[in-house]
């Protein structure tokens, strides 16, 4: 039936690359982000398990059409193995640390692009360090640029320089010989001996990648059709790392401590967890109803580990001898009892001060938040602060740093270490015993995003939904500005201004007309009313249905930045460029910083063109 084993990880990716070890073609493709690639090469590096693989030898009654895994150089080759799980993570590491080719993966705005992932040496060998800040990846040409791609702040592009700033490419790792000699001879020409350093680097990170083995569960090629398929459907459901909130659990029992009645309540529901307290009864707090207990822990780890750091600090610690601010899985798990319970009280209330806060913006709807974490990194400055955050000085600070990162959209990757930065310095900020976070000279919209920005899984489009709403923008039926009440009773949602089935007769592109450009916050019953039709015909359609005027009708287009005579005209081309700029003026008030209309990039994108109904898959799913 099957057999299970361990391969090196060098001979499956050689497997792969001759074609030996290919895909069934059903299988979906190869969609890891940068930082998926990063934390797995970062497992590997440490020798943690990354899970089995599930391989079926070819050759028997089942018979899938095969096909080369993502990056694999063309070739006619018959398979011996099909990988049924696994394609994610034997592609990342193929293409990061076995082809000479540039890794295709995708940035935290979804945007396709090519990096090479170099390891830092001397960052890697320092006491303490987390491997996975070792891990560079660079552009396609190896320089990583700033001030849209003017600046180059990093540049490996010539061997030679790969050699001064100790930067080892991760696809030498299998054959790495060479490179060293080279290394070891470039230093030695300078008067500097690092055979200690490659010794180190080599038997501490180098080693233990090249050496690692996977487990492998291989079925057998007389195995039935029903008994694979079975197999493949049990497997293939998506991995999940057991659940830190389930494993402190464990630990907090054995000092008689109920973790998860802590959170949840009672079965019987007669006493409220901390859960049912911050989503609130009989009215729900909506926008707070998919906090989930790893966020409580993050924001309570978070106090917890500045605490510390700050007590060390009192007591005459300094620099690397300080304990690091984290809210990362391992500082989960290291979560004390007496810290959790130092701190869980107040988290609690800065949760529900979130919520309070994100309503306040008009971000009342759990799924435009526009980033999960950033409710964490809210409630951990509420929670700090306490009163302190309600001065007016304060509100205004944290809604600069709030709107900061997500126009700028920061937080699409490394969350955790985000989050560990900004929040101290957020407070010290607030608190003028620092300067302001960094994250807000960081930030920067460019103007021609917003030409890019098409679904909800932006943080971007969410932002500037909710920043429609906040400036006052009306309802076309019924005049009304949005509140919690309007919102969910009138069915407010994002629509589009000039709609999809006229844009699509007057030959105007889905990229452009699907743009957050055109489309504004809007009631059920208004995009009812819409509907298809010309913006001159729908218009004069609400005028009779609401018996109001043509003025008052204008004045409400107005409130979304809308040129009614654009509207009225049926002019697209000219409502979409004075759009724009009007979005650009709201955007940079709430960054407190121009737009850019630089058009320039720091990395080469792509964009990912996506079909009518992905759009809709992906904002269900969103």
């Amino acid at each position: 039936m099957f057999d299970t084993t361990k391969e090196d990880l060098k001979d499956l990716l050689r497997y792969a690359h001759e074609g030996r070890l290919q895909l069934p073609d059903f299988q979906r493709d190869y969609v890891w982000g940068d930082d998926d690639v990063r934390s797995l090469i970062a497992s590997v590096a440490k020798g943690f398990p990354v899970g089995a693989l599930l391989t079926l030898q070819t050759g028997g009654e089942v018979r899938f059409k095969p096909r080369l895994l993502a990056g694999i150089p063309a070739r006619d080759e018959s398979p011996d193995e099909l990988l049924l799980d696994g394609q994610q993570r034997i592609t990342s590491l193929y293409q990061s640390t076995y082809s000479e080719q540039p890794v295709r993966t995708r940035s935290p705005r979804g945007m396709e692009i090519e990096r090479y992932y170099y390891l830092d040496i001397r960052r890697a060998l320092s006491i303490g360090a987390d491997i996975e800040e070792a891990i560079i990846g660079v552009p396609a040409d190896r320089k990583i640029r700033t001030n849209f791609g003017r600046n180059i702040e990093l540049d490996l592009s010539e061997q030679h320089r790969e050699f001064a700033l100790n930067m080892f490419p991760l696809n030498k790792v299998f054959d790495s010989r060479s490179w060293f000699y080279a290394w070891r001879d470039y230093w030695r020409e300078r008067g500097e001996d690092v055979s200690d350093l490659e010794r180190d680097f080599d038997q501490g990170v180098v080693d233990r990648i090249a050496r690692y083995k996977m487990p492998l569960i291989r079925l057998d090629r007389n195995n039935s059709r029903e008994g694979i398929c079975l197999v493949f459907e049990k497997v293939n459901v998506g991995g999940k790392k057991l659940d830190a909130f389930e494993l402190l659990t464990a630990i907090f029992a054995a000092s008689d401590f109920d973790l998860r009645h802590d959170w949840h309540g009672s079965e019987d529901k007669s006493q409220i967890g901390r859960r049912g307290r911050i989503i609130g009864s009989p009215n729900p707090r909506d926008v707070l109803t998919q906090v989930a207990s790893i966020d409580f822990l993050q924001a309570c780890t978070l106090l917890h580990t500045r605490e510390r750091r700050l007590a060390r600090a009192a007591e005459g610690t300094e620099g690397r001898d300080l304990p690091q601010i984290s809210c990362k899985r391992d500082a989960l798990l290291s979560l004390p009892l007496d810290g959790y319970r130092a701190h869980s009280d107040a988290v609690e209330a800065g949760i529900i001060e979130a919520g309070t806060f994100l309503n306040e913006h008009k971000i009342i709807w759990h799924k435009d938040i526009p980033y999960p974490p950033l409710v964490v990194g809210l409630a951990s400055t509420f929670a700090i602060l306490g009163k302190e955050a309600r001065t007016t000085v304060a509100k205004e600070k944290i809604a600069h740093w709030f709107w900061s990162v997500t126009l700028g959209e920061l937080f699409g990757s490394s969350t955790e270490s985000r989050l560990a930065r900004d929040v101290p310095e957020l407070v010290d900020w607030i608190r003028n015993e620092g300067p302001k976070p960094r994250a807000l000279d960081e930030a920067v919209f460019q103007q021609e995003r917003l030409r890019s920005l098409r679904i909800r899984i932006s943080a971007a489009y969410k932002g500037i939904h909710a920043l429609l709403m906040s400036c006052g923008c009306k309802d076309f039926k019924t005049n009304r500005a949005t509140d919690i009440m309007t919102f969910f009773n009138d069915q407010i949602d994002i629509h589009h201004i000039f709609p999809k089935r006229w844009c699509k007769t007057q030959g105007i592109p889905s990229t452009v007309y699907n743009s957050i450009v055109n489309k504004t916050p809007l009631s059920r019953a208004s995009n009812i009313s819409i509907g298809g039709d010309a913006p001159s015909v729908y218009l004069r359609r609400i005028e009779e249905q609401e018996g109001v005027s043509s003025d008052i009708l204008d004045e409400i287009l107005r409130s979304h930045l809308i040129n009614p005579e654009h509207l009225r005209a049926d002019d697209f081309e000219s409502f979409f460029k004075e759009r724009m700029q009007a979005l650009s003026v709201i955007i940079a008030k709430a960054m407190d910083k121009p737009v850019v209309m630089e058009t320039g990039t720091n990395e080469s994108e792509r964009d990912i063109e996506l079909e009518e109904q992905e759009i809709v898959d992906l904002e269900s799913a969103a």
